[in-house]
């Protein structure tokens, strides 16, 4: 009998815990949501692969033995499902400085020069140089591309391949950092500004402040200032560290990288308040912090190029400020660019912090 009493007492708590489940309207949909999208995310936003990488071919001579070589290049047929593994686009009289700064606007991935005297030389028997210039910020694409190419000329004995490192002798780990550290800002911020007010919801800690003489202004700029401090700081070891254990180089103004951080921090920050005004309990929270932030780590860029990823779901990373972080801090740091090449991702941040840092403060004042 005790057993059989035990046992019923044990299923009225489980009832008791659907019950309360099922109030908690907040955290069901991230449930059942939260490991469809990952399976889905990790599988396609994991794969590493390169389509329709934009590569433009300089040719300067006028020859037929280069016209042979444009054609070749252009009907390669390596594809993807479907998709083709490069695209090509040709041009003539272009200088090698105006060719690095199409890469470095990311026009195209990689530029092929073929120099004015390259059918001469072959039909005198003679070695020729091609150059090829990559975006190595992007390890992934640009060593693929580079690979092609060297397989291609190796069939040619007497044509060789230059591949000038324009930003450096970089390698993956050059091309991760970058996107981790605006990784680690944003899900930080997010999540300790968001778990840190959802708990003090739910132990009753917020109400007994805001009975002192503190105002709700005082509270969101004190949790506002923390958080730009401690993302800094974490920033500031996480490049000491890569730069000290792993050789990462940094080629950029860090006055810029801290104005980026500083920008995305306030955004996460925002995003933060409004998740934790949106459900009442630290459980809550965390659920739909991992369904909102999470899965975004896969189709931003963070690991592999947004190449990498199928249409549609570079279409969502589009719409994430994530996205825009990664592209700004890897614009700064390896390639060393100013201000007014990151001014469209500053812009897309400026907009998402001040978009969802004013709906933080309005949603707090309102249900705190």
């Amino acid at each position: 009998m005790a057993i059989m009493t035990e046992l019923k007492h044990a299923w009225i708590i489980t009832i008791k815990e659907f019950k309360l489940l099922s109030r908690k309207k907040a955290l069901l949909i991230p449930l059942i949501l939260f490991p469809i999208i990952m399976i889905i995310f990790f599988g396609y936003g994991m794969g590493g692969t390169v389509k329709n990488a934009p590569i433009l071919i300089i040719n300067d001579d006028t020859g037929t033995a280069s016209n042979s070589l444009v054609q070749q290049i252009g009907s390669y047929t390596g594809k993807y499902n479907g998709e083709p593994m490069f695209s090509i686009t040709y041009a003539k009289d272009m200088s090698r400085s105006k060719a690095e700064s199409q890469i470095d606007a990311g026009v195209y991935k990689a530029v092929l020069l073929i120099p004015s005297d390259y059918s001469d030389k072959l039909a005198k028997n003679e070695s020729v140089a091609l150059t090829l210039l990559t975006d190595s910020s992007d390890t992934t694409t640009s060593g693929i591309i580079t690979n092609f190419m060297r397989q291609l000329f190796a069939k040619a004995g007497l044509v060789s391949l230059n591949v000038p490192n324009i930003y450096g002798n970089l390698e993956y780990l050059d091309f991760l950092t970058p996107a981790v550290i605006a990784l680690t800002v944003f899900m930080g911020s997010v999540a300790t500004t968001g778990s840190a007010i959802a708990g003090e919801k739910e132990d009753g800690t917020i109400v007994r402040m805001l009975m002192t003489p503190v105002s709700k202004r005082a509270v969101i700029l004190g949790k506002t200032i923390y958080q730009l401090i401690m993302q800094l700081g974490r920033a500031v070891i996480l490049i000491l560290a890569a730069y000290f254990l792993v050789g990462f180089h940094m080629n950029g103004s860090w006055f810029l990288v801290a104005l980026v951080l500083i920008i995305f921090t306030l955004g996460g920050v925002g995003m933060g308040i409004v998740m934790s005004t949106r459900v009442d309990d630290m459980e809550s929270f965390f659920q739909l912090n991992m369904l909102v932030t999470l899965p975004s780590m896969f189709i931003t860029g963070v690991f592999f190029p947004l190449s990498s990823v199928p249409d549609w779901m570079r279409y969502i990373a589009y719409l994430l400020p994530l996205t825009y972080a990664n592209d700004a801090m890897r614009t700064i740091m390896i390639k060393g660019q100013g201000l007014s090449a990151i001014s469209t991702d500053l812009v897309i941040l400026l907009l998402f912090a001040l978009i969802t840092f004013t709906a933080g403060v309005h949603l707090f004042r309102r249900e705190a």
